[in-house]
């Protein structure tokens, strides 16, 4: 479903709170079109206002008998990643077909998490995943970080690496309230990665602690992607 829309938008909508710049000229031309502040619009059956990325609400643009609305606000509506390279001028959809490394977008970490390029935690089985988060004392009290994707990516690729694991870890990611997978790292294991839809989420919560209430400190080392 979501990748019908996708090309849906790509073929018939404007762009909202993106900025065209001047070396695309040649390709524009110039309409004469009305903003329909008429249009009342509902999303999976709820009340829903198109704004734009600073909270103000966005109209409608109608222009020779057709609707068209700013990609960026249906996208967060819908929950699929939108991304604009301004020097290539082309808009991106939901998934990618290339990687991004999660150290290439912002990160908020806490006092147990550190960004780590050293190969010492990034070589794993004779792989060298690069860089990554390292999270420290691990035990019964939940330890987190943040990625924060920006809304640019649908999926999410995470490699939980052992550093050192003495008892079974359970590893949390969250996409607000909302549970996107749970997987539990044990002490005979050497690496699991999972997969997960994002939905172009801003933020994304990373969270690991011991499953059962025991005595410890332990360590993770997380590297992934986004697409």
């Amino acid at each position: 479903m979501k990748k019908k829309f996708v090309a849906l938008l790509s073929a018939a909508t404007l762009v909202g709170g993106m900025t065209i710049g001047a070396s695309a000229a040649p390709a524009l031309q110039k309409i004469t079109a009305h903003l329909n502040w008429g249009i009342t619009y509902e999303v999976n059956g709820k009340q829903w206002t198109p704004k734009d990325q600073s909270g103000n609400r966005i109209a409608a643009i109608s222009y020779n008998n057709t609707t068209y609305l700013p990609v960026r606000a249906v996208s967060d509506a819908l929950g699929v990643a939108v991304e604009y390279d301004n020097k290539a001028q082309k808009i991106k959809l939901g998934e990618k077909s290339a990687t991004t490394p999660i150290t290439s977008e912002d990160i908020k970490l806490s006092y147990d998490s550190v960004i780590s390029k050293d190969k010492q935690h990034t070589v794993h089985n004779g792989k060298d995943y690069g860089s990554g988060v390292l999270l420290n004392n691990v035990n019964i009290g939940e330890k987190r970080f943040t990625l924060k994707p920006g809304g640019n990516h649908q999926t999410l690729e995470l490699s939980v690496l052992p550093v050192k694991v003495t008892k079974e870890i359970l590893v949390k990611i969250m996409s607000g309230d909302v549970l996107l997978k749970e997987v539990v790292i044990s002490p005979s294991d050497s690496i699991q990665t999972v997969t997960v839809d994002i939905d172009g989420a801003k933020e994304i919560e990373v969270s690991a602690k011991y499953a059962k209430v025991e005595i410890g400190d332990d360590t993770l080392f997380f590297a992934g992607t986004y697409k």
